[in-house]
């Protein structure tokens, strides 16, 4: 299966006013009726019993098969915000889509209904790219976008979350059964909060037996426009009504613990960040400049969907600090042996990213929209709307107060109590000098990245003994690089910096619920400890991801993540992996 997700085969036809019809030619049928968002708010916003399903709710998840043109969102989108429960209230969609229209198609379609051009033009600034996997978009009014770009067979069973609602909006069954097929709606089933509701236009037999086999009650109702009936359904289990934490303590105030107090503040939490420094940054996330681009590699696998995905959130996540935290530039990454010429060949003959985000640069690979940021603007911008207790040592997580306590520690995680991986410390030195010019960046395992009047290359990754301490064999390591990467360049009063930047024994981070040992020795999650952690060299890609599965899972929202991914990156993996060998020792 190629790993660029395939285009879906549209005609258009024009509507009376503005906008225009789709049609999928591979499925022979129609993303809707021509009367459009009237039939959409009257299959699934009122077959959902929407507004009034989200009343007294801080949080409220949707659900929907087949997002195609984006409509379905715009409408729930609409509604929303006319009748949003509080200021803080939050929505999650959970999308599931094989075919994602491209962003001019969904252009042509949404202009028919100018009341949403608005709503519209926010979607398509920030609308999915064409890759498979997971991507988180936030939205303005306290909505958030998670959609699985995937065959439906392959997606659904990755999801986590509960919804409350489901718009079940695939292509008729006649001409797309596996959307409709009882696997498909066992998982909607496991995915649905006790007392869910569905809605969907069809009234297909097989259809209303599979939603019965899986738990639902449905019924048939007047249907909209031509249609006769519609279906509505309803999980016979009562709603539990979900709890989650109110006060939030972040320990660590590098970009970890900066992008974890950044999630929880935008979601209405009162979070409070301690950090035995005077300042955020202090650490390995302290550098002039730090360097966001991907690590991509040839399979398919978890951890490389991982990279993928986090490099996908960070993209968009930057930028949106403004321009003097975050410059937005081409990264050229050059190949450095004939091993590497061949893996970059192989990468662009099934790129897992369209020509929009990934191209050709002689032997090498251009990414477009990689991200300069310059960590002492982004930091502190990320914790804005926290209380900040700097020069504040955490000696015991006990002390904390919170009713929700995540470690951001870096190599100090060890000495706060709390059963983490073992991680180990890379001393990293940076060199930079004054640089003007336009923003740019090549690498080719050293870096050299240019943006906000500087030059800053390296960077070195060794064992860490003692302290940082800047060295001048690491500057002469560093100005290699830097000759080898922008050799025009004459460094002439260059400054340096060292940190310890702490990694695990796999090279992957971990993000998730500390673990305890449990009596048989298998970890079981704790309930107050959250992790995030080892991020070693590549702490700016991960650390906007990793806090929002930190939030997501923590509040009862939809992982951004499938679900192979977060069990990767989850921090008990080194335990399970040691009881599967036989033995008690994870880190053996």
């Amino acid at each position: 299966m190629p790993r660029l997700p395939p285009l879906p085969d549209l005609e258009f036809t024009p509507l009376e006013s503005e906008g225009a019809l789709p049609f999928a030619r591979g499925h022979g049928d129609v993303y809707f009726s021509g009367e459009g968002l009237a039939e959409k708010r009257a299959v699934f916003l009122v077959g959902c019993g929407l507004p009034e399903g989200w009343q007294g709710r801080e949080q409220f998840t949707v659900g929907e098969l087949g997002f195609g043109t984006g409509l379905n969102l715009l409408a729930l989108w609409e509604l929303w915000r006319a009748h949003r429960p509080s200021a803080t209230a939050r929505l999650d969609v959970v999308s599931f889509e094989g075919l994602l229209m491209p962003r001019d198609a969904a252009a042509r379609v949404h202009a028919a209904w100018p009341e949403l051009a608005e709503l519209s033009a926010e979607l398509r600034d920030k609308w999915p790219e064409r890759a498979r996997g997971v991507q988180r978009i936030v939205l303005g009014d306290g909505l958030t976008l998670t959609l699985f770009v995937d065959e439906i067979a392959s997606a659904l069973p990755q999801a986590r979350g509960q919804c409350d609602a489901w718009f079940l909006d695939g292509f008729a069954p006649a001409k797309n059964p596996e959307m409709w097929s009882a696997d498909v709606l066992g998982h909607v089933a496991r995915l649905s909060a006790p007392g869910a509701r569905a809605a969907t236009y069809t009234v297909a037999g097989d259809v209303r037996r599979n939603l019965q086999a899986v738990g639902f009650e449905v019924a048939k109702v007047p249907g909209h426009g031509r249609k006769k009936e519609r279906l509505e359904a309803r999980l016979t289990s009562a709603r539990v009504v979900r709890g989650g934490p109110r006060r939030v303590a972040i320990v660590g105030a590098g970009i970890a613990g900066a992008c974890a107090a950044a999630a929880f503040v935008r979601r209405g939490l009162s979070v409070t960040v301690y950090d035995q420094a005077e300042a955020p940054g202090a650490g390995a996330s302290g550098n002039p400049i730090a360097l966001v681009m991907p690590r991509l590699d040839v399979g398919d696998g978890p951890a490389s969907r991982a990279l993928l995905e986090a490099w996908l959130f960070a993209r968009r996540f930057y930028p949106a600090l403004g321009p003097q935290a975050a410059q937005v530039l081409d990264a050229v990454h050059l190949p450095r042996g004939e091993r590497e010429v061949q893996r970059f060949a192989k990468l662009l003959a099934d790129p897992p990213l369209d020509a929009a985000l990934l191209q050709a640069e002689g032997a090498g690979l251009r990414h477009r929209g990689a991200v300069a940021v310059k960590p002492e603007v982004a930091l502190p911008r990320l914790l804005v709307g926290a209380e900040l207790r700097f020069g504040r040592r955490v000696a015991a997580l006990d002390e904390i107060e919170a009713d929700l306590v995540v470690v951001c520690a870096g190599m100090g995680v060890a000495a706060l109590g709390v059963n983490a991986p073992a991680v180990e410390g890379r001393l990293g030195q940076v060199d930079w000098i004054a640089a003007d010019g336009a923003a740019r960046a090549v690498a080719d395992g050293g870096y050299a990245v240019q943006a906000f009047g500087q030059l800053v290359f390296g960077a070195t990754f060794e064992a860490a003994v003692g302290e940082p301490q800047v060295s001048d064999a690491a500057s002469v390591h560093n100005l290699e690089v830097l000759a080898r990467l922008r050799p025009e360049v004459s460094a002439t009063g260059t400054s340096s910096r060292a940190a310890i930047r702490a990694t695990t024994q796999d090279r992957l981070p971990f993000a998730g619920a500390a673990n305890e040992k449990a009596p048989d020795g298998t970890p079981a999650p704790s309930g107050r400890h959250r992790l995030v952690g080892g991020l070693g060299s590549r702490g700016f890609l991960w650390a906007p991801l990793l806090a929002e599965m930190v939030a997501s899972e923590a509040l009862g929202e939809p992982l951004p993540v499938e679900g192979s991914v977060a069990d990767c990156l989850d921090p008990g993996r080194f335990v399970t992996r040691a009881l599967k060998r036989g033995n008690s020792s994870p880190s053996a």
